[in-house]
Order: C-alpha cells, then sequence, then structure tokens
C-alpha cells in the first residue's frame, strides 16, 4: 500500500536510525530542473531493471518525490508489484518541500559538488590558479600535477604535463613518489575532485598541497590549450612503499572511526552494499562474488545513485587496505555511519573472475571541451556552471540531507 508522507514527517526520518530511500523517479532532464538533496533518480522508464540494485531489500521503506506530473504514483505501482511493501508518496512533492523552507537543487551529482565546497569552507584547503600554476611551470618548478579524474577523462583532455592519479588513489601512489619539498597541485575538470584530492594528502601529512581554482575550466578561462591522448599516470607502489601507505590509512581510519571486517557475512538486519574500490583489472582478475566494481573516487563522485539507502552497511573492499580506507573516510564525512573495510587477502576467499555484474554508471561530461566546436560557448557555460557549483554550499544550511562532518 502506497501512503502519502508530510514533508514535516519525512525531515523527522533524518533524525531517526531507521533505513529509508528517498526516489525520484522522474526522468534525468526533469530531475536535473529541481530536486531534494536527499532524492535518487530512479527513472521510471529503468526503475524495475535499476530497483534491485539501488534498495536491495523489499521492505525498505521508500518515499517516492515527483514535481506533480504523476511519476511518484506510477512509480509506487511499479514497486509494489515488485514486492517492495512500504512505500510513501510526499506530500505536495518538490512544490511542497520547497514552500515548507526545504532547499531544491538544480543539476545532477549534487551531493558531492555541494560536499566539495562545504570541504572547501570548512577546511580552508590552499588553492592555486591557473595563471599562477603557468607562471610557475613557466619558471621550470618542479610542481608536480595530478589530475585525479578517470583514465579515460585524463586521456580525453588534461593540462599540459599532468599526470593521472584516481582520486582514491592518491595516498597510495603519491606518497612513495614524493620528496619532502615537493609542490603539488590537484586538478579535475572544475572544483570538486580537486578540493577533495588536495584535502586528502594534506590530512596525510604532504605539505605544499593546492587545489587548481576550477580545473580545467580555470585553465582555458586563461586562454591556456588543455592537451589530448596524455596516458602517463603515477606508477602503482611497491610492496615496501606500501608499509608506509598503510601505516598512514591506519591513522585516518583510526581518527575517523573506520573499522576491519574480517568475514562478509550476510546482514540481515539491513541493508548491505558490498563495494570493490580497486581498479577494473584487479577486480576481472578476481573478486567476491556479488559485488559490484566501483573505484572510489568514482563512488564519492555519484554516491546518491549507488546508495540509495540511507543508514544502510557499506562494505568497501580491496587487497591493500589503503584504498577503501580512503574512499570510508570520505564517505564518513558525508554522513554514512556504517562504513566498514575488507580486505582481500591471498587465499583468504574464493574468488571469481570475469566482469562479474555490470551497472549503469553515469556520465561523467561536465561541460566536455571535445563537446564543443565554439570556444565563447564554452566559456559561457562554464562560467555559469562554476556559478551554480560555488553557490551550492548556501543552500545546505538546514537540509536534512547533509549531516556533513568538519574537519
Amino acid at each position: 500500500m502506497t501512503e502519502l508522507i508530510s514533508t514535516q514527517d519525512f525531515r523527522a526520518l533524518f533524525e531517526n536510525d531507521a533505513e529509508f530511500a528517498v526516489i525520484d523517479p522522474r526522468e534525468s532532464s526533469d530531475f536535473a530542473a529541481g530536486h531534494l538533496l536527499a532524492a535518487s533518480n530512479l527513472p521510471l522508464s529503468r526503475l524495475a531493471a535499476t530497483i534491485g540494485q539501488a534498495v536491495p531489500q523489499t521492505d525498505t521503506l521508500c518515499v517516492l518525490t515527483d514535481n506533480g506530473g504523476g511519476e511518484a504514483a506510477s512509480a509506487g505501482q511499479q514497486l509494489l508489484r515488485l514486492g517492495y511493501d512500504r512505500l510513501a508518496i510526499l506530500d505536495g512533492g518538490v512544490a511542497a518541500w520547497e514552500t515548507s523552507g526545504g532547499s531544491v537543487f538544480s543539476g545532477t551529482g549534487v551531493p558531492a559538488k555541494a560536499f566539495g565546497e562545504f570541504v572547501r569552507k570548512h577546511s580552508a584547503t590552499p588553492m592555486m590558479n591557473a595563471a599562477e600554476l603557468y607562471r610557475r611551470r613557466q619558471r621550470d618548478d618542479a610542481t608536480l600535477l595530478i589530475d585525479a579524474r578517470s583514465a579515460e577523462q585524463h586521456e580525453s583532455y588534461s593540462i599540459p604535463g599532468a599526470v593521472f592519479c584516481p582520486g582514491a588513489e592518491l595516498i597510495y601512489r603519491v606518497l612513495p613518489v614524493l620528496n619532502a619539498d615537493t609542490e603539488i597541485v590537484v586538478h579535475c575538470g572544475d572544483r570538486t575532485r580537486s578540493i577533495i584530492g588536495a584535502q586528502t594528502l594534506t590530512e596525510a601529512g604532504c605539505r605544499h598541497v593546492y587545489a587548481l581554482e576550477n580545473g580545467t575550466m580555470g585553465w582555458q578561462f586563461e586562454g591556456l590549450e588543455l592537451e589530448h591522448g596524455n596516458r602517463e599516470s603515477l606508477p602503482l607502489p611497491d610492496s615496501r612503499s606500501l608499509i608506509l601507505t598503510r601505516a598512514i590509512a591506519d591513522q585516518l581510519a583510526e581518527r575517523w572511526h573506520i573499522n576491519r571486517i574480517d568475514s562478509i557475512a550476510v546482514h540481515a538486519q539491513r541493508s548491505r552494499y558490498l563495494i570493490d574500490v580497486r581498479s577494473r583489472e584487479e577486480f576481472e582478475a578476481g573478486h567476491i562474488p556479488g559485488t559490484l566494481h566501483i573505484p572510489g573516487g568514482h563512488l564519492l563522485q555519484n554516491v546518491e545513485h549507488y546508495l540509495a539507502v540511507r543508514n544502510s552497511v557499506v562494505v568497501l573492499i580491496d587487497s591493500d587496505w589503503v584504498r577503501a580506507v580512503t574512499t570510508a573516510v570520505w564517505l564518513r564525512r558525508m554522513g554514512w555511519r556504517r562504513v566498514y573495510v575488507f580486505t582481500i587477502e591471498s587465499g583468504h576467499e574464493p574468488l571469481e573472475t570475469g566482469a562479474g555484474t555490470q551497472i549503469e554508471m553515469p556520465q561523467q561530461r561536465n561541460l566536455d571541451p571535445n563537446d564543443y566546436a565554439d570556444h565563447d560557448t564554452l566559456m559561457r557555460e562554464n562560467r555559469a556552471y562554476l556559478e551554480w557549483e560555488i553557490a551550492l554550499i548556501d543552500r545546505l544550511p538546514g537540509d536534512p540531507a547533509a549531516p556533513y562532518m568538519e574537519i
């Protein structure tokens, strides 16, 4: 049976420890026009195919919301047929939430981007603008420029001289090659991964670390060219280097209360997500059956897509502890309280090979310059995008879906 839930009762859900999911079943363009920060976008057209992974247990309370178009009711009917029996429709939807004083957010990937701006404000993450970076590199300063996006994005376009290192592998790969006086600048396409990456290294004990302000967009604002086809990456650590990085990860895990678990037993009481954060090659070479492959940085960028059930259990799986801890720390600081790490050890578990379960991954083409033949149009779009992103933090205060943890 599908019932109505008032905005007041909906807000009260965030004050308790019970599981629930907030699902907006509109198509992605309608969702991007205005939605709740707490909502996961599972469009009606793909709901039956995606709900099982998004909400693993059929007795989880699912709150459905739309903006008056009837999609929530239609989603409720679908979910009832699929066996989900605890359903509620937010009375009045997005408009009622806004009328009650709640914030409505446009765009996509909002939780991660808003969190990035929160970290920047509360941690005072050091920033360097593109003009200053260019001047230093012209002086042949030994600046290590790191692109913290995906390998595909780095190869598609990056700042000349940057080396690729996924955001969740920064401690894993950077510390072994770092000299005490090395200056580090972390960049992405806009701001979020630059900020989170720089803050990760700073809290791991690195000095002289900066986030590149506005990423590749800022570089283009200075009239500077991007390069294409760069495949250079930081090397993977050897066994000796891992001793150092594991010690750093131990300190971070203790600080943020990240616990290691020794077995992956069935968890009957709560929904559980089993996520392998290693590289695709490592995953396919051998992984625990039933786990999903989601690199840590991608998970953090799309947390609402993969972790729809609030107050659920998240188990991050790694072979070396470091990458999973890095990811777990940031999830914890985003408000996920039950985050654990499981380490695959040689011969520890029966593993399966191959691609495993495939799930749809969100596209990450935030104003890709390869999509624009007109440079002026790209620059206008970039500026509008950055204004939107920077302003997200002003809409966070009081939103129950933003229990972010300060430094």
